[in-house]
């Protein structure tokens, strides 16, 4: 009988220490380049990215100064930033404020257009992407979209931002 109960308390012992180690795994981000991104976005999906990037004033990512600029790039998309709790269902992960979430949070309620720069980490959803003038799914599921009226082909659902520059931009 004690034998049974060690038997069962290393099993349970066992798949715990299993799933903690995928779970830690699942939230290791992978480093890429908008323009990997755009070019290989089935590679990247439901995955978590570190990806550098730019906009003005708010979360789309417009941005590819980042990557190579011997790189030629094949294929676009409009990218989303959005917060984990915008999402149904939540992902498995939270925001992190530090300070480099308040710098951006800062910057997208200041008056006036300022560019912000930051590296973004979170889960990549991809739906479309442009290629020779065209937009193909590259979504298994029937996504029209992201954002309001699905103006985003995909999204980074953010778990951390962080190296946020700002700029403010002249008044038009």
């Amino acid at each position: 009988m004690k034998m049974i109960m060690r038997a069962t308390c290393t099993y349970a012992v066992l798949l715990f220490w299993l799933a903690f180690c995928g779970a830690q795994e699942a939230l290791t981000p992978v480093e890429t380049t908008l323009c990997e991104l755009y070019q290989n976005p089935e590679q990247y999906a439901g995955k978590m990215i570190r990806v550098r990037g730019g906009s003005v004033s708010d979360l789309r990512i417009e941005n590819t100064r980042h990557d190579s600029p011997a790189v030629k790039c094949s294929a676009y998309m409009r990218l989303v930033v959005v917060f984990p709790d915008q999402v149904k269902p939540e992902p498995p992960f939270q925001l992190i404020r530090d300070e480099s979430y308040k710098k951006l949070d800062e910057a997208l309620h200041s008056p006036g257009p300022i560019h912000i720069d930051a590296t973004y980490e979170g889960r990549f959803d991809p739906a479309f992407v442009w290629r020779n003038g065209k937009r193909i799914r590259v979504s298994q599921n029937q996504v029209k979209g992201y954002g309001n009226k699905h103006q985003y082909d995909g999204r980074i659902v953010l778990r951390q931002v962080s190296d946020v520059w700002t700029k403010r931009l002249p008044q038009r």
